[in-house]
């Protein structure tokens, strides 16, 4: 199970159409053959249970904050708010693996006991949430968090996916309006949503964990024969099929974007009604597969389903699946604690109790543990109570909120000890540069590329003899110059620099536009001995590394875009410039991408190393020198809606009706670029990969179309690409020579795989690689374009994106720059620019979250401190906490 918690804000009487817009029409055959349209349940700490079903008057009745039943119906739950930005719901999605889908369009005892596991997980959620949620009591400024007593939820069953394919699914929405026993008195108040949201991973988890350990689900696909996939939960017999269901689910998407893109454009200001959409799904099905007849029920779409699969190959399993069940009483809890504690810190600094819920929930999932949901509650609650005493809290305080995340990990917080004192140590080792020196790389970039004061003096320091460097500029203050000029010097005096970066694609870039021996950090550290997984577990062995990876005393070991380091990595590459008596440089932007983890390396050594710490503020990348001046201003975050306004003047701002018609303009956009390369007319960037796969998906089909591109291979994602796409590889391969985020056009194929060019030249990549790893690329994240330029860029602004990727986004064009908004107006949309600068959620180390815990008790409330009796005569310490017994967790091999 996946997915996020999404407020739901508007008129009650649309929620039904909010609903329409994530299935297909197609849904109406199977509701029509069944009963209502949502299941109401009611649930206190204590129990859940079902309250009634609902039809459309009463659903919206419901949505609209009303008492449903009892002798009040009909009145409203308390003083309720009646603007359209009035939030009616919080909403997430019980879902499983695309197989498990599949599966039930099989067989109808599997479609009845996934539907009955589903609404079981659902039902567990819903307890877990009434247990956990609170609302906000008090004056303004002074408010504080208590617990509800009860709370509402709505559960309604798709059982397709928004083109129609098989996708059985829970939409279930907490209604916000909750009751809540306040100084005695029990009445209607509002749910802390924000809570509620920081609760996603125990959703997920418990969601997930529900239907892969529940007895009569497991052994009813066993019976068929169907095997589970434990790390994916995918069914291994119906894995090959994923794929063409999903090329096929996103053509009749592109289908209908299109539809509806054109109806927007002659119907301004209208929104389509049920019957245009049943009419557009209908047509995007006969587009897709004009060879099929349209089905006209629920029974007849099944059949369709069923004759796609045999059309693919598929033939059912003719006997049995074993069932493999691990015993619990096999678990090694000790081992599990720790394996939680380390997956946690993987990802973050700090933690609250739903991400150690949902922790828990998945890693016992991934066991292969299959028993009754009470056996399961029993352990999950007690492995939580093991990782949460081993946590450490990082505020000396007893009123903490349960959402808000203040535990952590003593090997979290060893890792930034041992960073900052290592760092301390070299910002005080080393001499600053010469005198002569600097006059050195002065006469030099005379004769090359002239530097600016600033470069200078930092091409110094990146020269002189100090062990620890840090230079930081703004995008397009010519960061790269600098380390060209750093590269000329050191060869001069007989030294080497040798540059790292997080990932492979900016190694790339950098020795290209450097000139220096360029490679990822994951590469360096692997050839000195360190190995590591995805969960966390780090290693280090004595090893001899090869030629180009060797590092002599005085040597220079550059980071570039350091800002996007972790610890562990940063921990580990100050170990190898430790062992070998290489100095150290990190050159980055703290305001631009950070890192996926444990970040904050750059705002560390800037604090430790202030005399070695050089700022460029020269912005030159920009033809206009105006819009530099409000890069800049994007950068600090000041004045967020001064720098909408004057953005919206300039024209560099773009605001769309709807989201369909904001897609098919990017998708217009990025068919004009350069196929060839990123550095064409134009860049796209998108703040999701699903958002990005959709422009693309719009791109290939026009290009398609006008015969630019054909249809070759079809990968595991759906995404068809044929010769003459752009394609993005998506994991390092050191056989092919390709790396992660590369961009490639396709010129040709064989049975092996696809033969590409890119700016590094000509590649064959195996076909299993293109399968796994290679998607369209005519639209990017902003992970996929930081370091690169074009002339123009369009940024798709919205709810996923941060502060940091916006102002990325933003600085990619050289000649302009366009955000692109879906708001109802332009106050709308000037808000929506000032929360995403406002509020920045970059994970900057265990000292930064411990800063960010007290601002969210602060803006959010406390809950009430526990009151504990006193011994007579002894006098209260404010600062006594509970702290519990550190934790045996693997370290980074140190």
């Amino acid at each position: 199970m996946h997915g996020g918690v999404v407020a739901y804000c508007g008129a009650a009487a649309d929620a039904r159409k909010y609903l329409e817009r994530d299935r297909s029409s197609a849904d109406d055959y199977y509701l029509a053959e069944g009963t209502g349209l949502a299941l109401r349940y009611v649930a206190t700490p204590e129990t859940v249970h079902l309250a009634g079903v609902m039809d459309g008057d009463i659903y919206e009745r419901w949505v609209a904050g009303l008492q449903i039943d009892g002798p009040k119906a009909g009145r409203p739950k308390g003083r309720l708010r009646n603007d359209k930005a009035a939030n009616r719901f919080m909403e997430f999605t019980v879902n499983g693996p695309k197989t498990w889908s599949l599966a039930a369009a099989q067989e109808p005892k599997i479609a009845e006991a996934y539907d009955a596991a589903q609404e079981r997980a659902a039902q567990e959620i819903i307890g877990w949430l009434a247990r956990h949620s609170t609302t906000r009591v008090g004056p303004r400024g002074r408010q504080v968090q208590v617990p509800v007593a009860e709370i509402e939820a709505a559960v309604i069953r798709h059982y397709t996916s928004r083109a129609g394919d098989p996708h059985r699914h829970l939409h279930v929405q907490i209604n916000t309006r909750v009751l809540a026993k306040v100084m005695g008195s029990t009445g209607w108040r509002g749910l802390h949503t924000i809570g509620m949201r920081d609760a996603i991973a125990a959703i997920n988890g418990i969601g997930h964990a529900s239907m892969m350990c529940d007895p009569e689900f497991r052994a009813t696909l066993a019976a068929h024969g169907f095997h589970v996939d434990l790390d994916t939960g995918e069914l291994t017999e119906l894995t090959p099929y994923v794929s063409a269901f999903s090329a096929r689910s996103r053509q009749i998407e592109q289908n209908m974007d299109r539809y509806e893109a054109s109806w927007r454009r002659d119907h301004p200001g209208q929104e389509p009604g049920p019957r245009l959409l049943q009419a557009w799904d209908r047509r995007a099905w006969a587009d897709e597969r004009p060879d099929k007849i349209v089905p006209t029920s629920g029974a007849d779409l099944e059949c369709a389903w069923r004759d796609h699969l045999a059309d693919l190959g598929y033939r059912p399993p003719t006997r049995p699946a074993t069932l493999e069940v691990t015993r619990i009483g096999r678990l090694r809890r000790i081992e599990l604690t720790a394996e939680v504690l380390t997956r946690l810190g993987a990802r973050r600094s700090a933690w609250n109790i739903a991400d150690v819920r949902g922790e828990v929930e998945q890693l016992i999932a991934a066991a292969g543990v299959i028993t009754q949901a009470a056996v399961r509650h029993e352990l999950t609650e007690d492995l939580a109570a093991r990782v949460l005493a081993a946590s450490q809290s990082l505020l000396d305080r007893d009123d903490v909120p349960e959402h808000v995340r203040s535990l952590t990990s003593p090997h979290v917080l060893a890792v930034e000890h041992h960073l900052t004192s290592r760092l301390a140590k070299r910002a005080e080792s080393g001499s600053p540069p010469a005198t002569r020196t600097v006059s050195a790389i002065q006469r030099d970039s005379s004769r090359r590329e002239r530097l600016t004061r600033e470069q200078v003096l930092a091409a110094a320091h990146l020269a002189s003899t100090e062990a620890l460097v840090v230079v930081e500029g703004a995008a397009g203050t010519g960061k790269t110059a600098t380390l060209a000029a750093t590269q000329a010097a050191l060869a001069d005096a007989g030294r080497r620099m040798l540059v790292v970066a997080p990932t492979l694609k900016a190694a790339k870039v950098a020795a290209g536009q450097v000139g220096a021996t360029s490679y990822s950090a994951a590469w360096l550290l692997h050839q000195h001995g360190f190995r590591w997984d995805d969960h966390g577990h780090w290693a280090h062995d004595a090893a001899i590394p090869g030629p180009d990876a060797r590092l002599r005393r005085g040597d220079l070991l550059v980071v570039d875009e350091a800002g996007m380091l972790d610890q562990d990595t940063a921990v580990a590459l100050i170990h190898v410039a430790d062992e070998t008596g290489a100095r150290l440089a990190l050159i980055g932007d703290r305001h631009q991408l950070p890192a996926v983890g444990r970040g904050g390396v750059l705002d560390l050594a800037s604090r430790y190393a202030t005399n070695r710490c050089i700022d460029l503020d020269g912005v030159r990348r920009f033809t206009d020198p105006g819009y530099a001046h409000l890069s800049l201003q994007m950068r600090a975050g000041d004045r967020p809606g001064e720098t909408f306004d004057q953005l919206l003047a300039r024209g560099e701002i773009v605001i769309h009706p709807s989201d369909v018609e904001r897609l098919t303009e990017l998708a217009a956009l990025a068919i004009g670029m350069d196929p060839s390369g990123q550095n064409g007319e134009c860049v796209v960037i998108a703040d999701t990969r699903e958002a990005a796969a959709r422009i693309n998906t719009l791109v290939h089909h026009t290009r398609r179309l006008a015969g630019q591109v054909t249809e070759e291979i079809t990968t595991n994602a759906g995404e068809r690409i044929g010769i003459g796409d752009k394609i993005a590889t998506r994991r390092n391969n050191p056989d092919a020579d390709v790396a992660n985020r590369d961009t490639w056009t396709v010129t040709g194929r064989d049975k092996h795989g696809l033969v590409v060019h890119g700016d590094a030249g000509r590649r064959h990549l195996p076909m299993a690689y293109v399968h796994h790893d290679v998607e369209l690329a005519y639209a990017t994240t902003t992970y996929g374009i930081q370091g690169a330029t074009a002339h123009d860029a369009h940024v798709l602004v919205g709810g996923h994106t941060s502060a940091a990727s916006a102002y990325v986004g933003m600085t990619r064009g050289r000649d302009h720059n366009t955000a692109h908004l879906v708001a109802d107006s332009v106050e709308d949309a000037r808000q929506q620019w000032i929360d995403i600068f406002g509020h920045d959620r970059a994970d900057l180390g265990p000292a930064r979250a411990a800063r960010r815990a007290l601002e969210d008790i602060d803006r959010y409330g406390p809950r009430p401190a526990a009151r504990r009796p006193l011994r007579p005569g002894a006098q209260a310490d404010p600062l006594a906490t509970f702290r519990p017994a550190p934790a045996t967790t693997p370290g980074i091999g140190l």
